[in-house]
């Protein structure tokens, strides 16, 4: 009785392991298509580097011109950082902060995506199916044979 109870739950195991799909090879393009981690990091890092230009940009020159008036030296020297720093000191901390959170959650996203993909595209293909042979239907013709609703 034992060996028939040992049997029975073998084969309860084995036949989810059984009636698995194989992987399309489709999905395993769409996720080799995706940027891989470090190309996010180093996009990231690209993103930091525009932000820490556009805060080093001197905006004496339009003050001027917007106030209708000579500025001294020092505040015709000011960078858009200078300015963001009078309200916040840590303005330029912040920026790079944010960057790199965008830049983590870009990454995590990506990886989720990855693990998404394939059932994303068995939706999509399936929901595509199923318009066709509606259209088909409503045309006076059978449904299309394609369509396993076991899918």
């Amino acid at each position: 009785m034992r060996k028939l109870v040992l049997a029975a739950s073998a084969l309860a195991f084995a036949a989810p392991l059984a009636a698995q799909t194989y992987p399309d090879p489709r999905d395993e393009e769409i996720v080799r298509s995706l940027p891989a981690p470090g190309e996010v990091e180093e996009l990231g890092d690209r993103v930091g580097a525009v932000a820490e230009a556009i805060l080093d940009t001197p905006v004496g020159p339009l003050r001027e011109a917007v106030e209708g008036r000579r500025l001294d030296r020092r505040e015709r020297e000011e960078t858009l950082g200078d300015v963001a720093s009078r309200d916040d000191p840590y303005a330029r901390e912040r920026v790079r902060d944010e960057v790199a959170a965008a830049t983590a959650g870009l990454g995590a996203a990506v990886e989720q995506f990855a693990v998404v993909a394939p059932v994303l595209r068995r939706s999509i293909e399936d929901a595509a199916r199923r318009m066709e042979d509606a259209i088909e239907h409503r045309r006076g013709r059978r449904y299309d044979d394609r369509y396993d609703p076991r899918d």
